[in-house]
């Protein structure tokens, strides 16, 4: 075969094909007019493969065949399951829309709604059955590490005296769904505008406040309610005996409102709903019971156990029923705690304040917290220097169930920490000899990875997004980097290089520059000289007071990384009977429809004994004797104008294929 014929088929220009051939393997050299048909057809086989790969690096190719359930991204690929979740959480994880998983389960006999929870072995036979291996997903180091914390504060309380026992107020914990109420309850409760002050009026850190009914305390803590919060709702579970759980009559039971359940039920909380708006026109109290005898959790007039108190947070009515029924709960629990014994607790939320240096609200769960106290966070430790009640009054004790906000540490302990009181200063010292520096939890730089034992193959095809990210305390920046992870897609990653605490400087515009990232902060300023050099650097540097807004920013980074979708649909596949003409650049050939439709303008895949020879070829007229015709239907003859290398010959499969161009996007 002549060179320039050659050329002529890859559609390239025959300079072109000179220099290509030493990098498919061929020597031919530059003075070359002819080559030898085997050769060629082995340079047009590879030269088809070399175009569908650099087609492949340049799309995400997936490809829906006729017979096929889905084919493409996900096939083969090894997810890894929880215990349990919901279907839209599975959809997200195997990459598949909602209805596709949804499907899967009501043919396998589960009728599960999106956000039904379903368990291991059910999602792992729905997985295996369209073509994904599982595996059991193991428990993060934070889950661990709060494990261990829980077992070590069980330990502590443990050592309280039986004879010194006294009655303590209860935790309250106000749970569920975001924008149905909680906020505005504990607003009602304390007769204090907190939602005003919250940014969005969505809570973005844990609370903890104390009330007075009937002269007996009652300490609340407010969870946020967003999902980004999760860990922190889970934690204000920990620490809580009894749970209200907020559900609007207006709205019914939602995702948060059931994980709100979860939580209660792991934790072993005594619990009561609170159904919220029922001044509304749309309200529906009756409804929303209904949803919850659903799951087994039938209400006290229906004949069960669950307390169901109808309020209306913003007109203040029945408050005082459900506070009654709050004590009438924790009654029930027989709480008590040791106030003589040296205090143990919970760091509840922690910040770095400029002026007055590392603050804490710590919740006393036994003993009693005195002023001058020596206590031990963890790796840390320090002095109370001063304490305040959540009214900003100085206090010099704090019994059982008390939150105090507390000055004295030496570093920023982690939202979820330990602390206890210890008598022996040396001891204190100790504890800040060896530690110059506080190791968090979490630590200043983590890497938000899909699987940390991916080989480096795999991790240089992941892109990452690098974000140098400050915020105002720790727990809402473990809940930003918790949420990073969901984020987190295929070869797109979320990467914190830096992370930290105040306000946004100058040094984190430089880092960010050397580290190709954008700044990110969160409820902190960013000084103006640092504002100018990210303007002068072209460096994004941002900061939100709602992390709804935060998370969108990042959305919009990765989805301008993400790789476009060229989706296959396979419409038709045809028998080559008869070879009409083969032309230079294209060739007419007579087929029979075995499958589908088959129209012009569409791509053609051409297989010989079940190989592909030709990648793509376009199939750019259907005739039927001499009329140009829209469609063939199964089971009829017709003729192919079809663009490209002219190798096809009798009996080769042709896959006739619609093509379409997707922008993906991030999966919330």
């Amino acid at each position: 075969m002549n060179i320039t014929e050659l050329a002529r088929r890859l559609k390239i220009p025959t300079g072109q094909l000179k220099d290509e051939l030493p990098k498919l393997g061929f020597d031919i050299g530059r003075r070359a007019i002819k080559i030898d048909d085997a050769v060629a057809e082995k340079v047009i086989k590879l030269w088809s493969e070399k175009k569908q790969k650099q087609q492949q690096d340049t799309f995400v190719v997936i490809q829906k065949r006729l017979d096929d359930k889905l084919q493409g991204k996900g096939t083969g690929r090894e997810v890894q399951l929880p215990p349990t979740l919901t279907p839209r959480e599975f959809a997200d994880l195997l990459g598949l829309p909602a209805t596709v998983v949804i499907g899967e389960l009501f043919k396998n006999g589960v009728m599960a709604s999106i956000n039904e929870r379903i368990d291991f072995e059910t999602a792992s036979i729905i997985a295996q059955d369209l073509g994904y291996t599982t595996t059991a997903a193991k428990n993060n180091d934070n889950e661990k590490i709060e494990l261990a914390q829980a077992a070590s504060l069980v330990d502590l309380l443990k050592q309280d005296n039986p004879a010194s026992l006294q009655p303590r107020p209860p935790v309250v914990v106000v749970m569920g769904h975001v924008d149905h109420g909680k906020t505005t309850l504990l607003d009602a409760i304390r007769e204090t505008n907190v939602a005003a002050q919250e940014s969005g009026a969505i809570t973005q850190h844990i609370g903890a406040y104390q009330v007075e009914t009937k002269g007996r305390k009652i300490t609340f803590l407010d969870t946020p309610g967003h999902e980004a919060f999760s860990a922190m709702r889970s934690r204000g579970g920990r620490l809580a005996d009894v749970a209200i759980i907020v559900l609007a009559a207006d709205d019914g039971l939602q995702p948060q409102t059931i994980e709100a359940i979860e939580i209660a039920q792991r934790e072993k909380l005594a619990f009561l709903f609170a159904i919220n708006k029922v001044d509304k026109d749309n309200a529906d109290i009756e409804r929303a019971k209904k949803s919850l005898a659903e799951l087994n959790l039938l209400p006290e007039d229906w004949g069960g156990k669950t307390i169901c108190v109808p309020i209306s947070a913003k007109k203040r009515q029945g408050i005082t029923e459900l506070l009654d029924m709050v004590l009438l709960l924790a009654d029930m629990e027989k709480l008590a705690a040791d106030p003589n014994r040296l205090a143990v607790g919970t760091i509840v939320e922690s910040h770095l304040d400029k002026g007055e240096g590392p603050v804490v609200t710590a919740l006393v769960q036994a003993g009693t917290l005195r002023v001058g106290d020596y206590i031990i966070v963890g790796q840390m430790a320090g002095k109370v220097r001063s304490m305040k009640n959540y009214r900003g009054e100085s206090v010099a004790v704090a019994s059982p169930s008390t939150p105090v906000r507390v000055l004295g540490l030496k570093q920023v302990p982690q939202s979820g920490d330990i602390f206890r009181v210890v008598e022996d200063e040396k001891l204190v010292r100790e504890v800040l000899r060896k530690s110059t520096r506080y190791q968090s939890v979490m630590p200043a730089g983590p890497e938000v990875t899909t699987n940390s034992e991916e080989n480096n193959e795999t991790i240089s095809k992941i892109n990452s997004l690098n974000v140098v990210l400050k915020t105002d305390v720790l727990g809402s920046r473990e809940a930003i980097i918790s949420s990073f992870k969901d984020l987190t897609q295929g070869e797109i990653q979320v990467k914190i290089v830096r992370a930290g605490l105040g306000t946004i400087t100058e040094t984190d515009v430089a880092f960010a520059e050397a580290s190709g990232a954008v700044v990110l902060g969160f409820n902190v300023p960013i000084k103006p000289e640092a504002e100018i050099m990210s303007q002068r650097t072209g460096i994004l540097a941002k900061t939100y007071k709602v992390i709804y807004d935060l998370l969108d920013e990042v959305k919009k980074q990765l989805t301008g990384m993400l790789k476009p979708e060229l989706i296959r649909n396979q419409v038709g596949e045809a028998q080559v009977i008869k070879i009409f003409r083969r032309g230079k650049k294209e060739m007419i050939v007579g087929c029979r429809i075995i499958k589908g439709v088959v129209r012009p303008k569409t791509s053609v895949m051409v297989f010989r004994q079940d190989k592909v020879i030709v990648e793509k070829m376009t199939l750019s007229e259907v005739r039927i004797g001499h009329e140009a015709v829209g469609e063939v239907s199964e089971g009829g003859e017709c003729g192919l104008l079809l663009a490209g290398p002219p190798i096809i010959e009798e009996r080769d499969k042709l896959e006739i294929y619609h093509e379409e161009i997707r922008q993906r996007t991030i999966k919330d």
